[in-house]
This record gives structure tokens, sequence and C-alpha cells, in this order.
């Protein structure tokens, strides 16, 4: 016990009595872990690796620095962020080729999300359920996709696109309803048109900017966690 101790770099014997007490079930530290690790891995026959020790304590196999965070967040993601409705509409065809669209109800608010603390105080955040197969794997069908109302898209961003009730400004178009909306991704922009991309099946399209009410932002992974 006290050579053990020593390899795990504590003065005495007591540093690692309780560990090794028939009664001790309580949960090891990822500190502790670590210095275990330095005492055990290698040793033995056959040898005992790090990751086995790092299993029995239930940390992942990882190269990175065990870190232990101490006490409770005093933030809890609130669960506010509004879910639009949506259904999967009727495909439009482009060169005989199905575009998958989607109805948007947007008064209908159909739930609430769990908002990611980075998010916190943003109004122009919302929700909604990805509807059809059409940019998997990016977006699986019943997904919550993130939208932005404010950051106006980039090019390589996945966005939703807002179609006008006629195709463009005339009778039975107030200019602000839209009759269907696009899940893709923008590949080019123009004062006539925007160029949009699907993955399943995959291809590339083009749509009338008379065609397109508005454009908000799909927030990515990095945007919600960093």
């Amino acid at each position: 016990m006290r050579a053990f101790a020593k390899a795990c770099g504590y003065a005495a014997a007591s540093g690692v009595q309780r560990y090794m007490d028939a009664d001790f079930d309580g949960k090891l530290s990822p500190a502790v872990a670590a210095r275990m690790v330095e005492a055990l891995a290698g040793k033995g026959d056959p040898s005992i690796s790090a990751d086995e020790v790092y299993a029995l304590v239930g940390i992942p196999t990882t190269n990175a620095e065990p870190v232990q965070y101490e006490g409770a967040s005093t933030q809890r993601m609130r669960q506010d962020v509004p879910i639009l409705g949506t259904a999967l509409g009727a495909d439009r065809i482009d060169d005989d080729i199905a575009i998958e669209q989607t109805y948007l109800f947007a008064d209908e608010i159909v739930g609430f999300a769990k908002r990611p603390v980075i998010l916190d105080g943003r109004a122009d955040v919302y929700g909604i359920y990805v509807q059809g197969s059409s940019m998997w794997p990016a977006f699986e069908d019943g997904t919550i996709a993130f939208a932005e109302t404010k950051r106006p898209p980039r090019i390589g961003d996945s966005v939703i696109i807002y179609l006008r009730r006629n195709g463009e400004e005339h009778e039975g178009d107030d200019g602000e309803s839209a009759r269907t909306v696009l899940v893709k991704r923008l590949i080019k922009r123009s004062a006539s048109f925007v160029e949009l991309e699907q993955y399943n099946p995959r291809l590339t399209f083009q749509v009338s900017t008379k065609e397109v009410l508005k454009m908000h932002r799909v927030l990515t992974m990095n945007d919600l966690l960093s």
C-alpha cells in the first residue's frame, strides 16, 4: 500500500487506503484516477493500460487531461425557444427531380425547446421540426433546427427560405405570408436568384428572388456551443 501510494504521488499510505478498502464503493474523481494511471499503467502481466484504469471509473478514452469541475452550474437551460409547426408539403419539381418543400405554420407554436445558454436574451431565435429526408444526413427527419432572423446567411450556410404565396408580388400576395419554405444549403445568391443545394437526392437548383419572401440562417452546433 505504501509503494502504491508513493507511485500515486501521496506522501503516506493513508492517501490510497480508503480506495483499497473492501467496503469502498464511492466514485473516484478524475484527478485521483489520473494519479492511479501514473502508478499502474504498464504494470502487471499482461500489462495494465491507462484506458483500462479510466474505463473502471467511467471516463472515456481520451488524450486530454482529465478536469474536475466543482459545484453546480448557476445557469440551467430554460425551455423557452418556440418551435413552429411544420408539415411535409408537396414536392417542387425541377428538371424532373423532386425538391422537398415544407409547410410552415408561423402562427402555431407546437412546443418549446431548451435554450442553450449562449442564446440567452435573444428573441430572434426559433426552432422548426425538419420534415422529410432531403437534407439527410445533416438534418434527420423530425430533428429540431434552430434559426436566427437577424444575422444574414452566408454562402455555405444552411437556410430556411420562405417562398411567397404566388411566386411574385401581385394580387393574393400580402408581402408577409409564405406559402411554403425550403430547408436547404445556400450555394450562391445574386440580384435575380438564389442557388440552393439539397443532399438527398443531391442536386443544386435556383429560385427566383421574386419568389423569396425572406431567408433565415440555421444555427450550427458551433454557434450553440461556443
